[in-house]
């Protein structure tokens, strides 16, 4: 009969040989977890509002849709070149005429966030830092330390209404400063570079080694007189990332793009090639179209939906619930300060129990604790419900 000494060996041994035998990911996955936003999103009730979207609502528009079914029903879809159809990479190489780009520099991804990949990937090592805003797009400082890079944050202080300050930019440099990542409009602040921030931030970078990576991804998408400008227009060493996913309602069709320094397209091109070998073919075709008339009015349509949506959101947040939101200059999202209910979880969490989908701003950074990121991707019926259930679970937050 055995001991009870010798069967608690055994457990110990059996357990530690399971602890041994358990899985672990490679290094650089270690501490990288789904995002708080798509972890709301899975456990949300099903007949929820969705105010957390960050993708449009509205259907892709009609000539792109039809060159879609044409091209599925009557070519045959072979793999593009790695680069990507030679006449999207000549339209887009075309909207970016201070680069003097060729089709040589651009490479059509699948989506903008894998041009974001692909520019890190290619440009940090091991130790070197990368400069991001606070708050952020929340891939940016994942992408940064799969790469083996440290993420170093500038302020857009939130009692500024996450506008650029040039100081802050300034003093976050440094000589192991590898690359600085922009985005205007900005996700999730709405928030757009002006041109004095552009030629400050220019002017910070003048005579390093830097490069700079330009999110686009909401240029299209803006409320101001102007198109929001480029920091490809005042800096030389900037690679542009951007795509048709959010201006041309896109999302699921995944086609972006990586513009910019012919040596270091080319060198992304090489891990491109590895990890995607192309982007869809079809969408791809069907991309063609975003370059038409027809195409040009959608987007024009597009930006007066989601302005008016804006003009009629604002004002429904203030009276209603008695709560500042930030007024955004393009993209579709606005930030709420909650921050007299708690941290932006809690009251995310107290308002996914009522239904309404929102996201805490501590997602994006710690500038951002204590507001919400609305979006404005649902129609005004679906805004209104959804402030009013704002309300409901704000009012047991008081109690």
């Amino acid at each position: 009969m055995d001991s009870p000494l010798r069967d608690r060996d055994t457990e110990r041994a059996q357990r530690v040989e399971g602890e041994v035998n358990k899985f672990q990911p490679a290094r650089r996955l270690r501490g990288i977890h789904k995002s708080v936003i798509r972890q709301l999103f899975d456990r949300a009730p099903p007949d929820s509002i969705n105010l957390g979207l960050g993708e449009p609502d509205l259907p892709t528009p009609d000539c792109i849709r039809r060159a879609g079914a044409r091209v599925v029903t009557e070519e045959q879809n072979s793999y593009t070149t790695h680069a990507g159809l030679l006449a999207l990479r000549e339209r887009v190489a075309a909207d970016y005429p201070q680069l003097r780009a060729t089709r040589d520099q651009v490479i059509i991804t699948a989506g903008s966030q894998e041009a974001l990949y692909l520019a890190l990937m290619t440009l940090v090592d091991e130790g070197d830092e990368v400069l991001l805003p606070d708050p952020g797009f929340v891939a940016y400082p994942t992408i940064t330390r799969m790469a083996g890079g440290t993420p170093i944050f500038y302020r857009l202080p939130a009692a500024r209404d996450f506008r650029f300050d040039a100081d802050e930019f300034r003093q976050k440099l440094n000589s192991r400063t590898k690359v600085v990542v922009t985005i205007s409009p900005s996700n999730p602040t709405g928030c757009a570079l002006t041109g004095d921030d552009l030629s400050a931030m220019a002017e910070a970078l003048k005579g390093t080694n830097i490069y700079a990576v330009s999110d686009e991804i909401y240029r299209d998408i803006y409320f101001t007189t102007e198109r929001p400008g480029s920091l490809s227009e005042h800096y030389e060493h900037t690679l542009v990332i951007s795509g048709l996913s959010k201006s041309m309602s896109m999302t699921g069709w995944r086609v972006g793009w990586l513009c910019g320094d012919e040596a270091v397209v080319q060198s992304a091109l090489v891990l491109h090639g590895y990890v995607t070998t192309c982007a869809s073919t079809v969408s791809q075709k069907a991309a063609l179209a975003a370059w038409t008339p027809e195409a040009a009015a959608t987007r024009e349509e597009m930006r007066r939906i989601f302005h008016e949506r804006r003009d009629f959101l604002l004002p429904l947040i203030a009276g209603e619930l008695g709560l500042r939101a930030v007024a955004p200059d393009g993209a579709f999202y606005t930030m709420v300060d909650v921050s007299a209910y708690g941290n932006s979880l809690s009251v995310a969490e107290a308002l996914l129990e009522h239904g309404v989908i929102t996201v805490p701003g501590a997602a994006f950074g710690v500038e951002s604790e204590g507001f919400l990121r609305v979006s404005l991707c649902a129609d005004h019926l679906a805004l209104a419900e959804g402030v009013r259930r704002m309300g409901a679970a704000l009012q047991t937050l008081r109690s």
